[in-house]
């Protein structure tokens, strides 16, 4: 919410608002609010996969249908949104279909990671940076599984 408040101050200035990731950080936190109000129901982790999915969605179609140019939170969020996901489903899956009560290790990796991976989020929203070098990444990666044209000599 107070990232939300602070982009929401930044946006006001016209020579940043190009590059704010004011959408993002407000479909992001509909969701987060949608989810808190979420009844106490068994298989909680299955409804969090779908607020997941549906931000990520949301997120998506927002920026290819209003936006021509995308901010370093978008490519974070998605990538955060998407390993809360992976996670959650590992849970669900472990408690709900292995029917697994006992704590374990995973237990932990679900506790902590979504706790990090929800506070890179919020970082992305303020920093408004490529502070983990995600993006350089993918342009890396990118341009390493791109098929090599015929004559170069890369």
């Amino acid at each position: 919410m107070m990232a939300l408040l602070y982009n929401l101050v930044a946006f006001s200035d016209k020579a940043i608002r190009k590059n704010s990731p004011i959408a993002i950080c407000l479909i992001v936190n509909i969701s987060y609010l949608s989810t808190t109000f979420m009844p106490n129901v068994s298989k909680v982790y299955m409804y969090y996969i779908l607020a997941e999915l549906i931000t990520i969605g949301c997120i998506w179609l927002a920026y290819r249908l209003f936006f021509t140019s995308k901010p370093y939170a978008y490519y974070y969020v998605l990538t955060a949104l998407s390993i809360n996901a992976c996670l959650h489903l590992t849970v669900h899956i472990d408690i709900w279909e292995l029917g697994n009560v006992e704590p374990w290790w995973l237990w932990d990796l679900y506790t902590y990671g979504v706790n990090t991976v929800d506070i890179i989020v919020i970082l992305s929203f303020i920093i408004w940076r490529d502070f983990l070098g995600l993006c350089r990444i993918g342009r890396f990666l990118k341009a390493s599984l791109a098929p090599k044209k015929v004559g170069d000599n890369g």
